[in-house]
């Protein structure tokens, strides 16, 4: 359902708004009023609708989930884990062969939702000096593991309000069947391992 709730969001952010914003632009691009101040303040307009569409496209993007059916699981995580490592400058291990395997749309979903928000815990939080991320089969599981060396957390006490997101990948992972399992020590880094079951 909340993802429902996100394509709808993201298609109304993308579609309605976005062309709108688009049409504004266009206008004022057309309009020139004669004076020096006119001017200089529908350039302003202009260049503040640009940034507002550039918002509302950033944001329609970031609702809306990878196209797993097309990139697939494996590229989609890639992307993920690449861009984060880009923006951080530090490199990125990566082992996602066993993401080709099948998996039922809601598995595969769940397992990108929960990269996407191990990886960006890591952005806003490790300070890591690198990144990996895996997945291997082990019977009839999948676990895909996200691993930083940054500054970590006790992982035996209640992690807080702060880290409520990884009380959200317990419960997305609960709803496919899978199992949430986080490691990490103050200033030892974190890793997340997120099991679900294959598809048969």
């Amino acid at each position: 359902m909340q993802e429902e709730q996100r394509l709808r969001l993201s298609r109304e952010l993308h579609d309605d708004l976005g062309q709108m914003l688009a049409s504004v632009a266009l206008e004022l691009h057309n309009v020139r009023a004669g004076t020096q101040e006119m001017d200089g303040r529908l350039e302003r307009a202009v260049m503040l609708v640009d940034q507002l569409s550039a918002k509302v496209h950033d944001a329609a993007w970031n609702l809306r989930p990878a196209d797993l059916n097309r990139l697939g699981l494996r590229a989609s995580v890639e992307d993920l884990a690449t861009m984060l490592c880009s923006q951080l400058g530090i490199p990125c291990e990566m082992d996602l062969d066993a993401l080709s395997s099948p998996l039922p749309a809601e598995t595969a979903l769940t397992l990108y939702r929960v990269a996407q928000e191990a990886l960006t815990n890591i952005g806003k939080h490790a300070q890591p000096s690198r990144v990996s991320v895996t997945a291997h089969i082990q019977d009839d599981r999948m676990r895909l593991a996200i691993e930083d060396d940054g500054r970590g957390f006790n992982g035996c006490a209640d992690p807080g309000p702060g880290h409520l997101g990884l009380a959200g990948m317990r419960e997305r992972l609960a709803l496919v069947g899978g199992q949430l399992t986080v490691e990490s020590a103050a200033m030892k880094g974190t890793t997340v391992y997120a099991d679900v079951p294959l598809a048969h």
